[in-house]
Order: C-alpha cells, then sequence, then structure tokens
C-alpha cells in the first residue's frame, strides 16, 4: 500500500551531476540524461557521467570521493558499473589523483579479486609481444612488492 509520506520508486530522487540538481528517477531529465551516456548504478545510486565528459566527471568524482573510499572499502576498487566499467577503469579515464589511487589499491592489494586482476595485468605484460620484460624488471619488481610501490 503506498502512503503519500513514502515516494514511490517512480519518485525517488537523485543527484544529477551535470545540472547539480536533484531529479526524479524515470523522469524526463533521468531519461534525456541516461541518452546522453550517463549511467545509473543502481547499487550505489550513483549517476556515473560518461568518461568523454571529463571536467563534469573529474568534478563529480571529487564530490562523491568519500563514497568512492566507502565502494573501495567495502566491495572493491574492480566493482562494476551495470556490468560494463570497473571504477577502476573509470578513475584511470578520469586521471584520478595519483596519490589517491595509490592508497585506494593499497586498501584492497592483498583481496583475492585484486590478486586475479593483478595476476592477469602481469600476464599480459609478460606475453606482449613489444614489449622487452628486462627493460621493465622494476615495475614487474613492484607488482609483486606492493610495499615497495607506497
Amino acid at each position: 500500500m503506498d502512503t503519500l509520506d513514502q515516494p514511490t520508486e517512480a519518485h525517488k530522487k537523485i543527484y544529477n551531476p551535470k545540472s547539480n540538481r536533484m531529479i526524479i528517477i524515470n523522469g524526463p531529465a533521468y531519461r534525456k540524461i541516461l541518452c546522453d551516456g550517463y549511467m545509473h548504478w543502481k547499487e550505489e545510486r550513483l549517476l556515473i557521467p560518461p568518461l568523454h565528459e571529463l571536467p563534469i566527471l573529474r568534478r563529480y568524482l571529487s564530490f562523491i570521493s568519500y563514497r568512492v573510499w566507502n565502494i573501495v572499502s567495502e566491495r572493491s576498487l574492480l566493482a562494476v558499473v551495470n556490468e560494463k566499467i570497473s571504477l577502476l577503469q573509470i578513475l584511470l579515464k578520469a586521471n584520478w589523483h595519483d596519490f589517491t589511487l595509490c592508497q585506494l589499491l593499497k586498501l584492497c592489494w592483498e583481496r583475492e579479486e585484486t590478486k586475479a586482476w593483478r595476476n592477469n595485468v602481469l600476464m599480459k605484460f609478460l606475453h606482449h609481444p613489444n614489449l622487452a620484460p628486462s627493460k621493465y624488471s622494476q615495475v614487474l619488481y613492484m607488482m609483486h612488492s606492493p610495499r615497495q610501490m607506497f
């Protein structure tokens, strides 16, 4: 039973980083920004700007930085948004602050998901035909010794 005190699903609001206002989920403004390439990360109740709108994306990530830290600490830096792109990929595309990104990686470095990811990256790196692993021995050392990196 719907009461006037409890908003229905159609009347819940979410923050729109483009207009800096709250908008109604499934309303006309919401549908328009989804058509413009925004992603609604329903699990986290966030609208993620398109990766090509870097100024808006960077400003928004700064605005929600506390949420980013919570997501990484509770879930993972490799949490996937709508089965499309990971939080790490979004942060890298936005040229997120190097120090912050390193701290986020440090926070989840020993988790099984992160270990599998870094082993995958390392294997792709070692088997890339255009790279000479001897030139990158320091990088390889750092991937196996994260304490040295931080």
